[in-house]
């Protein structure tokens, strides 16, 4: 059974990591995809490999933090396929290793852009179709560090914070026109961005974290034993995104091996 047929789907940054594999499946679940990033050629890899398992996808080159393309990308999507029943906005930085008093204005700026600019951008253009298409699903994918506190980490914790707070507020401003918000938090899951970080962690983790914080303990962070994958949080998308939580809007969802319920 396919859970999204015959749906729509927009997930912004999704050439690499967590947008692929939410990109891939909500197409193996029967969406028609149109995904979106800076780099051209991971969105040429994720559109190839929809179309060789017999998806339907097209990619297109977006910043999210520039109304102007993010707007000609949604009327692409709509010319292409005639509405917009989902948007993920996955699209994301990684977090900078400082604290308020090392990291640069420049550094804290693009954080915040990327962040909570660029989902409150793409939302701000998908919803009015959303309206006229009788409803739809909007996912951000956030963090838990929307909820913790982590050492060197405050700008990208107050840019997920903030995306939060953003989804909350859209969940009550647009229920009245069936349209749902929902935000998958996950813990730390392997993919490209952070692969090289992690790699850091475990060889010299004295240059990239406090001393006391090291790969062995960011596992241990995680009581299921193991750090994340793409596909766990894409597959949280996949529900969020079908009829299946269809009364559900304003949530936060855990994808986090048990690390915020400590």
């Amino acid at each position: 059974m396919e859970r999204l047929k015959a749906k729509v789907a927009i997930v912004t940054g999704g050439g690499a990591g967590i947008g692929r594999a939410i990109a891939s499946i909500f197409a193996q679940e029967g969406a028609k995809v149109a995904i979106c990033g800076r780099r051209e050629t991971p969105l040429q890899e994720t559109v190839r490999n929809i179309k060789e398992k017999g998806g339907e996808a097209f990619y297109a080159q977006c910043d999210v933090t520039k109304c102007t393309e993010v707007e000609a990308f949604i009327r692409k999507t709509v010319e292409t396929y005639g509405k917009i029943d989902i948007l993920c906005n996955n699209a994301g930085t990684r977090a900078s290793i400082a604290t308020i008093l090392e990291i640069s204005d420049e550094e804290w700026q693009r954080t915040i852009d990327v962040d909570l600019k660029g989902p409150y951008l793409c939302s701000k253009y998908v919803i009015p179709e959303m309206i006229r298409n009788g409803g739809g699903s909007i996912i951000m994918i956030s963090s838990i560090s929307a909820y913790v506190g982590q050492p060197k980490q405050g700008a990208y914790n107050a840019a997920k914070g903030g995306q939060e707070l953003l989804m909350k507020c859209m969940a009550l401003d647009f229920a009245p026109h069936n349209i749902r918000v929902n935000s998958i938090c996950p813990a730390w899951v392997v993919t490209e961005m952070n692969r090289e970080q992690l790699a850091r962690m475990k060889a010299e983790p004295e240059k990239v974290f406090p001393p006391s914080l090291r790969y062995a303990d960011v596992v241990r962070l995680h009581p299921i034993g193991r750090l994340g994958e793409p596909e766990d949080v894409a597959w949280a998308a996949v529900y969020l995104a079908s009829d299946e939580s269809s009364w559900v809007t304003g949530s936060s969802i855990m994808v986090d091996g048990g690390y915020t319920c400590q």
